[in-house]
């Protein structure tokens, strides 16, 4: 199944967002960390989850999950 391209860039402009919002988080999460705990930087493990999410997303913007139709 091909994409339009009108919803390629609906999905990517979707993705886009979801990384503003990651970087924008994980901008204040690392220095909260320093902040409260300097011996244990768990702010990896937020970015440990939140990549791999980021990277099915993006599979997903591409088209990748979409099923093809008969006859297509």
């Amino acid at each position: 199944m091909h994409l339009s391209p009108e919803e390629r860039m609906r999905r990517g402009r979707i993705v886009r967002k979801h990384l503003m919002v990651g970087l924008l988080a994980l901008l204040v999460i690392i220095p909260l960390n320093f902040i409260v705990s300097r011996q244990y930087p768990w702010w990896l493990w937020v970015l440990i989850v939140w990549l791999p999410l980021i990277g099915a997303h993006s599979m997903w913007a591409r088209g990748f999950f979409d099923r093809r139709k008969e006859g297509m």
